[in-house]
C-alpha cells in the first residue's frame, strides 16, 4: 500500500505540476520563494515543503479562463490602439503620405 505523503519537497512540487501537464522547473519554484509569485509553502528547517492542494491553488489562479478563439479577453486587446495614439489616416498630413492609389 502507498501513502500519500502530506508535503513534498521542491523537486517532488515541480513534478507534482508537471504531472498535470504544466510546465514548472525545481528552480522556477526556488526563484518564487524568494520574489513571490508562487505557491504557498512551509519552511521546515532550512527546507521549504509545499502541500498538494496549495500547488493546486495556485495552479488554478496561473491558469487563464478557457477561450475558444484567439480575440477572445486578452488577446483582442492587444490588437486595439493604443489610447492617445492616432490611428492612420486621422490626420490631413497622413493622407500626404499615402500613395495615390490608397487615397
Amino acid at each position: 500500500m502507498t501513502t500519500v505523503r502530506a508535503f513534498l519537497s521542491r523537486a517532488e512540487a515541480a513534478e507534482y505540476v508537471q504531472s498535470h501537464g504544466l510546465p514548472l522547473a525545481r528552480g522556477t519554484l526556488q526563484k518564487y520563494a524568494s520574489t513571490g509569485g508562487g505557491p504557498r509553502f512551509h519552511k521546515f528547517g532550512q527546507r521549504c515543503v509545499y502541500r498538494r492542494e496549495d500547488l493546486d491553488a495556485w495552479m488554478a489562479t496561473k491558469l487563464g479562463r478557457p477561450v475558444t478563439t484567439s480575440s477572445d479577453g486578452e488577446a483582442a486587446a492587444d490588437d486595439r490602439p493604443s489610447e492617445g495614439v492616432p490611428e492612420f489616416g486621422s490626420d490631413t498630413r497622413d493622407l500626404a503620405a499615402m500613395p495615390d492609389a490608397d487615397r
